[in-house]
């Protein structure tokens, strides 16, 4: 397969680098074929490509709305936080700048392939960031902690018509952190010939070979899945979040094919002979029988009625809309439970093919601790990794005064209350004077405690107290 290539190419060349910069333990690549196999298929039932051995299917595109779902519960209500000062000022606005507006796509990306690899660099001015996929981020050295410390990283462009790709080459070493480039013709997988890679516009920067000092993190930060790797026992790579339910997942395109098969040849059928559709007798010089037509049709032709035979008949099959139905929840009920979701949380349409999640509460606990642990366990390390990374940068590029910069990421939950609930039992808390009532119309409608103020008529007892006004 094409990242199996990838991986033997690129090892080779990682190989004769990490010879000439002495770097002999990063030789050979962390990602096994089972791993790499793996992640081709993880990705190709994201992208909708036919994962099903050649068995034509209608696909549900299911992998898609699982990982939407914990990407959006995950990122719902994140925060992050770089301190006081003008240095933190200039790194939170930069990372809210470009980060946080794709951390979304970046997470549900990495839920389908196990991890994505977030890349800042310096473009006039300015700290971008470059999200890299599991499929082209290939770690060389992996520590006991799962941290990678050496790898190789994979970019593409076209130049005069032809393939190029670029590989970047990190390694975390004691005496300093060693980014090295080169860039190779791309032919179907397969780099050959060296390629001036400065020649392109995006790389036109970038320098073949850097040493900085000082670090005590890469220049590369991971948001990944905390599931365990039920691929490869020996591999510390991250998987899918939907590695367990490969089969599921692909038996419900299948169900669901069939479903619609049923339904597209089990129209209704109109039985007829041909006498019934001529205007003449048969054996007269203008008579013309109909075409018999194939089994997908609503047309059939009988050639003999029989004595007493009607010209016409009807037969309109009974679709099997309910087993198919429940065929199809066994597998979500499964999916869910593979996946870590709340029982009963997806649903499918059997009309229109479309998924829904039922609303999220505070009973959902399986749903609700596999996004806390995609929270606490994926992704924060990696969102206070990268805030760390835009102020090597900032200092590197000269782009911000100094200063201290202290990171946070913080995680709300309230997408899993039920407000009903919720409002009931603060509002209880305001009713017996435990609460300031600002303080539940905060909440409510998500503003401050002065804008709730502003939104509370003097003296108004609608909340079961009087209200106090300000002085």
């Amino acid at each position: 397969m094409f990242i199996d290539r990838l991986i033997h190419t690129i090892g080779r060349l990682f190989g004769m680098y990490t010879q000439r910069t002495a770097a002999a333990d990063c030789r050979s690549t962390a990602i096994s074929d089972r791993m790499a196999n793996a992640i081709t298929a993880w990705y190709r039932l994201l992208y909708g490509e036919d994962v099903h051995d050649g068995y034509p299917v209608s696909k549900t595109r299911a992998a898609i709305f699982i990982t939407n779902f914990a990407a959006t519960l995950a990122t719902e209500e994140l925060e992050i936080s770089t301190g006081t000062g003008a240095r933190a000022d200039f790194v939170k606005q930069q990372v809210a700048r470009y980060v946080l507006p794709e951390l979304h796509n970046n997470v549900q990306t990495a839920a389908a392939g196990g991890e994505v690899v977030l890349k800042p660099f310096v473009h006039n001015g300015r700290i971008l960031c470059d999200a890299v996929t599991a499929d082209r981020f290939y770690p060389t050295r992996i520590n006991a902690a799962k941290e990678v410390e050496a790898c190789y990283f994979t970019d593409y462009a076209t130049y005069n018509g032809r393939d190029v790709v670029r590989v970047e080459f990190h390694d975390m070493r004691a005496d300093g952190y060693y980014i090295h480039n080169e860039a190779y013709y791309d032919e179907r997988g397969a780099m050959k010939g060296s390629f001036n890679y400065h020649l392109v516009p995006e790389w036109a920067d970038l320098e073949e070979d850097t040493k900085i000092e000082g670090l005590d993190r890469p220049l590369f930060a991971a948001l990944k899945m905390p599931m365990a790797n039920t691929i490869d026992n020996a591999s510390r790579l991250p998987v899918s979040m939907y590695a367990n339910s490969m089969d599921a997942l692909e038996e419900l395109d299948r169900i669901y094919t069939e479903f619609l098969y049923e339904i597209h040849t089990g129209k209704r059928k109109r039985i007829v002979s041909p006498d019934a559709l001529s205007a003449t007798l048969p054996g007269s010089p203008n008579f013309h029988p109909v075409p018999y037509k194939d089994l997908t049709t609503d047309l059939y032709l009988v050639l003999d009625t029989g004595e007493g035979g009607k010209p016409f008949d009807d037969y309109t099959p009974e679709i099997r809309v309910e087993a198919y139905q429940k065929a199809i929840d066994v597998q979500l009920r499964l999916i869910e439970r593979q996946c870590g979701f709340t029982e009963g949380t997806f649903t499918l349409d059997v009309r229109t093919g479309r998924m829904t999640a039922t609303q999220v509460t505070s009973d959902d606990r399986d749903t609700y601790s596999t996004i806390k642990s995609i929270q606490d366990r994926g992704l924060k390390q990696g969102l206070e990794d990268v805030i760390y990374i835009y102020n090597v940068y900032a200092t590197l590029g000269d782009l911000a005064p100094a200063g201290d910069v202290e990171p946070s990421v913080t995680f709300g939950d309230s997408v899993f209350e039920d407000t009903g609930t919720e409002f009931g039992r603060r509002k209880q808390l305001v009713d017996g004077g435990y609460l300031k009532p600002e303080k539940l119309i905060s909440w409510y409608f998500g503003c401050s405690d002065e804008e709730a103020l502003s939104y509370m008529p003097d003296g108004s007892a609608s909340l079961g107290i009087d209200f106090p006004t300000e002085e």
